[in-house]
């Protein structure tokens, strides 16, 4: 069989199964046609992820040579944007056969997604196989036996080829999901008079137990979600992102939900949405991630006010409702309390919108003028944003809840 070495592209798929049925990752190419060279010691499946949540209990895989002794592990990895989160392993296993299934004591659970990878231990015997032409994703190898996480970028990837390893469970429900709170507004995208903001995050287990999730980006104008980044984090770990939306494969203007996954804390979260000026450094604000109990519900006014110079400062408004959506009625004033406008919105649920002031009002806003936000039913976060139209320097004010 002959060797191959790679570079190129990740592309991961999500299924979907039912408690009981059986599940899989990875997969048994019909006629495997290459090794590895010795420097390569783990590879990892990227074409074949996991069907569904569950237990995976067994591995089948395709050897170059028997017998070897102790040569083998098992791994499974979890992606989290460009990173995989190494989860765990088993072995090593003796090869006694070209084409053997181990079995995995104790199983290894796994969510949709996660992915399987297979580790030579011993560099003289043997090494996996895969084909190709085989899978457009391909598979990632490593020149380390890897027991922790990586990224794609710092292995070898090999497009439109397939690696000869599969795992088999039975599945479960996956672990229940629960909005643990919202981050309003998440931004990558350049912004007006030279700027381009982007959205740093940091994420901290302050909990004893594995912490695990997702961050779902909801775009602009739209209820579905967009993308999720999966998060693992151990007791005392923390995670960050300079960029979480470029982290996420996203851009542009939304809305974040930070899930916490099988009943486990959701991680202390501090965000900072910043106009990168390269060499000239950055201007922002810290973004609290809000907690659902903090919303405008039905029965609750709230308040805010538009900057005292609307020449120097540009004035958006930004609403993003909870599960039920929001009927709001709006009652903008000037300065002297005068009412210049109200009128009434309904939005649909898990909805992210934030435009510029005047086309939310209707109107152009005044100097010191306010805006009175009473939510009739459902629920909803309103804020403020500005910016300085000189040095775009931003900050964020969520209405303030009056009653």
């Amino acid at each position: 069989m002959r060797r191959l070495l790679f570079s190129a592209g990740l592309s991961v798929l999500f299924a979907v199964s039912l408690r009981g049925q059986t599940i899989t990752a990875g997969s048994i190419p019909p006629a495997p046609n290459f090794g590895f060279d010795p420097g390569v010691a783990t590879v990892i499946d990227l074409s074949f992820p996991a069907t569904s949540a569950g237990t995976m209990s067994s591995a089948t895989f395709i050897w170059q040579s028997a017998p070897c002794v102790a040569t083998v592990k098992i791994k499974f990895f979890r992606p989290s944007g460009a990173t995989l989160i190494f989860l765990a392993e088993r072995g090593p296993f003796d090869v006694t056969a070209l084409t053997q299934t181990v079995a995995l004591s104790p199983g290894v659970a796994v969510l949709a997604g996660d992915l399987v990878g297979i580790a030579r231990v011993v560099g003289n015997c043997g090494s996996p196989v895969g084909q190709a032409p085989g899978a457009a994703a391909g598979f990632v190898a490593y020149g380390a036996d890897i027991t922790f996480n990586v990224t794609t970028a710092t292995g070898q990837v090999r497009p439109n080829a397939s690696l000869a390893v599969s795992a088999t469970g039975i599945a479960s429900q996956p672990p229940a999901q629960a909005v643990a709170a919202i981050i309003p507004v998440a931004i990558s995208s350049p912004g007006l008079a030279g700027s381009f903001f982007r959205t740093g995050l940091q994420a901290f287990n302050a909990s004893t137990a594995v912490s695990t999730g997702s961050f779902v980006f909801r775009a602009q104008g739209s209820t579905a979600v967009g993308a999720s980044l999966a998060y693992s984090l151990s007791p005392g770990q923390t995670q960050s992102f300079s960029d979480l939306l470029a982290a996420m494969g996203q851009s542009g203007v939304g809305t974040i939900d930070v899930v916490a996954s099988g009943g486990t804390a959701a991680p202390v979260v501090s965000v900072r949405v910043y106009n990168d000026g390269g060499a000239l450094g950055t201007v922002g604000f810290t973004e609290d991630a809000l907690r659902l109990s903090e919303a405008l519900v039905g029965g609750n006014r709230g308040a805010l006010i538009a900057p005292f110079d609307l020449i120097a400062f540009r004035f958006n408004i930004g609403v993003r409702t909870l599960g039920s959506g929001a009927s709001i009625s709006f009652t903008l004033r000037d300065q002297t309390g005068n009412v210049r406008r109200t009128f009434a919105q309904s939005y649909p649920p898990n909805f992210f919108q934030q435009i510029d002031a005047t086309s939310f009002f209707g109107i152009a806003p005044l100097p010191n003028d306010t805006l009175t936000i009473d939510v009739t039913a459902g629920g909803a976060f309103v804020y403020g944003v500005t910016a300085d139209n000189r040095t775009n320097d931003p900050a964020i004010g969520q209405a303030q809840k009056v009653f």
